[in-house]
């Protein structure tokens, strides 16, 4: 069915779904997008959902945008949750023009959300967004990977529009047979709040004293962080390292630690709030993303990376995933799992205090120039005026 003209005047009606509303940073994006003048937002999350081994609720009210809710069953797992009550709500009492679904193609959500729109709002266009940077020839990580295919070629029935977050989620979707329109739109942060700090009491609290690599993230095998310890234990004047985060490696990375003979000079910090971020990241001297490519991971973004660039630190990413388009020549890039050449580089980084420098001052530009919600929130309005022309 062809979208309904809008009216002079009226406003674009916008039903957004995204099950990550509850992570506070991430809802800067709406925030953005409802700046629009021609734009009246809602948004639809999860009740409560797990995000890194923590319950996340959205607030009640968004600033600038309307929040709905819904109870959902498999909380915290991406494609297999969905709804069991507040969609079907959020369709009738919204008509939407654009249902813009910040869920992959493949997923539940996607599939019961483009399903009842198809009944509760026929002149509804549908957007989906993707990362996938694994499915190629339908083969998915997830199981039953039949069920994922079979909503993928669904969606490519339905759906409108795609917004992917990398390249390679792009070629998968056309390798795949979908024909619509794609547009690549990177993720942003809030550079008011991701900014270079003074970080000097926090590093006398921490009794940092020489130069410090950092990493921020989960403790999981994918995040190579065992590669970041073995690389630091091997060099010759090993920096003092900062890892800050938690999971199930936690333990055996601390040990991995003290068997290399870096445990006194390596601090494993849980618990700090989004907000002290910047400031943390603002300590080291320069911050490590060591992810490992894998059958069922690919990283997909690297938001650490570019919070970190924003707060003009020094960055070394993989090969894994779009690490290397993210960065641009505002970081470094080394082969994934390699010891000897994330040693190398760290090594060649810190004794150069011009490159430190320079990588600094390009990646805090570039964030401003490509990683800002409000770059984000005008593509994502360029898309919706597109599908809207039908």
């Amino acid at each position: 069915m062809a979208a309904r003209q809008l009216a002079p005047g009226e406003r674009i009606r916008v039903l957004a779904v995204d099950h990550t509303l509850g992570v506070k940073p991430f809802r800067k994006k709406f925030e953005a997008i409802a700046k629009h003048d021609d734009i009246e937002l809602t948004v639809l999350a999860p009740a409560v959902w797990q995000e890194n081994y923590h319950p996340i609720i959205p607030p009640d009210e968004g600033r600038g945008y309307a929040i709905r809710t819904g109870k959902v069953i498999f909380p915290g797992y991406n494609n297999r949750a969905f709804f069991i009550s507040g969609l079907a709500g959020a369709l009738k009492t919204v008509r939407p023009h654009i249902l813009d679904l910040y869920e992959e193609a493949f997923s539940l959500f996607f599939l019961q959300s483009a399903v009842l729109a198809k009944v509760l709002a026929p002149e509804a266009r549908i957007i989906f967004h993707s990362s996938d940077s694994l499915s190629w020839e339908n083969r998915y990580p997830y199981r039953p990977s039949w069920m994922y295919a079979a909503i993928q070629r669904y969606a490519h029935r339905v759906g409108h529009y795609a917004f992917t977050i990398n390249e390679t989620a792009g070629e998968i979707l056309r390798s795949k047979g979908y024909e619509g329109p794609i547009t690549r739109v990177f993720h942003g942060v809030d550079e008011a709040e991701f900014r270079p700090v003074d970080a000097t009491s926090l590093r006398r609290e921490l009794r940092l004293e020489g130069p410090v690599v950092g990493y921020v993230g989960r403790l999981t095998y994918k995040k190579g962080v065992d590669v970041l310890l073995r690389a630091v234990a091997g060099m010759a004047d090993p920096p003092e390292l900062v890892i800050i985060g938690d999971g199930e490696e936690k333990e055996s990375l601390e040990q991995l630690a003290a068997a290399s003979g870096i445990g006194d000079s390596t601090r494993f910090i849980t618990g700090v709030k989004h907000e002290q971020i910047p400031l943390y990241l603002s300590a080291f001297d320069a911050m490590v993303l060591p992810s490992i490519r894998s059958s069922k991971f690919n990283e997909p973004f690297g938001r650490v990376l570019v919070e970190a660039m924003a707060c003009g630190v020094p960055v070394i990413g993989t090969t894994c995933g779009s690490m290397k388009l993210v960065l641009g020549d505002a970081g470094l890039i080394v082969p994934d799992n390699d010891v000897d050449s994330l040693r190398a580089q760290l090594a060649a980084l810190l004794s150069d205090p011009a490159l430190m420098d320079e990588l600094s001052r390009r990646g805090r530009q570039r964030v401003l120039d490509q990683y800002t919600w409000p770059r984000f929130a005008d593509m994502i309005h360029e898309g919706y005026l597109d599908v809207l022309k039908g």
